[in-house]
């Protein structure tokens, strides 16, 4: 008898239960920062980092070049580049110009889609966005189009036998400048280039984190304010301060030592290479004899020949008509 007296009892519990919740949902719902809200537009949510973080360990490696497209492009033949990319780069490769319109947005997340979106009234700033997305949601290289390579890709740049062959993710040093007076004419000090990045998987953890650390920045600017520095909203501001923040170190990046056996730094050694481990994956940011260039210099790592990857040419393939 006790036991059938009980369950009128559990059931009224179970609904007062129930209705408890559906109240703090709606309560919750009704705020203007509700907390459910935020979790599920987040791009850096639980989900993102754990989910994905299980889903990335089951990626097969990607071989794919992308030239990223927003807006009107200005000046098509002033960019020949591409035809040397077909020449080094091993036939397997897909080679593709990846447009807004491309399948993979409709895999964005609310957060992603909405600055995504909104910063399309500059072309520029939703080209930054862009390259971040797509090496997160389809792996590979991305580049601009006055970059051309001068090893074979990817076999001589990220293969067995290179420096970079345990590399998840790959960044690198824009420029050989690493003091307040040297850095007057750029964003950061040690800043990260952002003309060509790459990612040998899909679902990196650590891309993730950082899309998540720029639609956060972005919350913060002005509404289409057509005068925001473009380099601080998802170029290389964000992404040198996210690398110093993902380090975990209280040195930046560029100032940390590039191995146990050595006192070396990028700041130091051009030629050498910083590791991140976390999540099972290795972020590497390469010295500019890799990627970059010494200040005052147009030639790019050409004077590097031994590490050099790729030539930047400087000739604004990121403007706009």
């Amino acid at each position: 008898m006790g036991s059938i007296a009980s369950q009128p009892r559990s059931r009224l519990f179970a609904v007062i239960s129930g209705a408890a919740l559906l109240l703090v949902l709606y309560i919750d719902l009704a705020h203007s920062n509700s907390i459910l809200v935020k979790q599920a537009t987040s791009s850096s949510s639980y989900f993102r980092a754990h989910y994905i973080q299980q889903q990335y360990k089951q990626e097969t490696p990607v071989c794919r070049i992308q030239f990223v497209f927003t807006g009107t492009k200005y000046d098509y033949d002033k960019f020949p580049m591409l035809q040397s990319w077909l020449q080094y780069a091993d036939p397997k490769c897909a080679i593709e110009l990846v447009r807004a319109n491309h399948a993979f947005v409709d895999e964005l997340t609310p957060a992603e889609r909405a600055m995504f979106d909104d910063s399309a009234y500059l072309p520029i700033l939703q080209a930054d966005f862009m390259k971040l997305l797509v090496l997160y949601y389809l792996g590979g290289l991305v580049t601009d189009l006055d970059v051309s390579p001068m090893k074979r890709f990817p076999d001589d740049w990220t293969g067995p036998n290179t420096a970079l062959a345990t590399c998840d993710v790959v960044l690198g040093s824009e420029v050989s400048c690493f003091t307040d007076e040297c850095a007057s004419g750029y964003v950061r000090k040690g800043q990260i280039q952002n003309w060509s990045m790459w990612a040998r998987h899909r679902h990196s953890p650590f891309l993730g984190e950082l899309i998540g650390f720029v639609v956060d920045k972005y919350k913060t600017f002005p509404v289409h304010d057509k005068d925001v520095a473009v380099q601080e909203v998802a170029g290389s501001g964000p992404i040198t301060d996210f690398v110093n923040r993902y380090s975990g170190l209280d040195v930046p990046y560029y100032d940390a030592k590039t191995s146990k056996d050595s006192n070396a730094t990028l700041a130091s050694d051009y030629s050498k290479v910083f590791r991140m481990h976390k999540y099972g994956e290795e972020v590497c940011i390469v010295g500019t004899y890799y990627t970059g260039g010494p200040v005052g210099s147009q030639a790019g790592c050409r004077d590097s020949p031994e590490f050099c990857m790729l030539l930047h040419a400087f000739e604004g393939s990121w403007r706009h008509g």
